[in-house]
């Protein structure tokens, strides 16, 4: 057998990957715009916490946030079918 016959190995190529802009540690976090509803409000507020958390607990506080914002719109639903 011809060893220019035999094909190399190849290796996996890289995946192409996105450049992300890089977080700035001193970047203030804008305050939620007032809503008129106390429910969501608070809900919304719970977002300033992300800058005190680690990035591993971000999603229980944006899953928190979720489902309060539901609640009140669920709430604000019940108000509209009693009327």
């Amino acid at each position: 057998m011809d060893p220019e016959s035999v094909a190399e190995p190849m290796e996996p190529e890289e995946p192409d990957t996105a450049e992300l802009p890089l977080a700035v540690v001193e970047m203030p976090v804008p305050d939620p715009e007032p809503t008129g509803h106390p429910g969501v409000d608070a809900a919304l507020d719970r977002l300033r916490e992300l800058t005190d958390r680690p990035t591993g607990a971000h999603p229980e506080l944006y899953d928190d946030v979720h489902r309060r914002i539901q609640d009140a719109l669920a709430e604000i639903d019940q108000q509209g079918v009693q009327a």
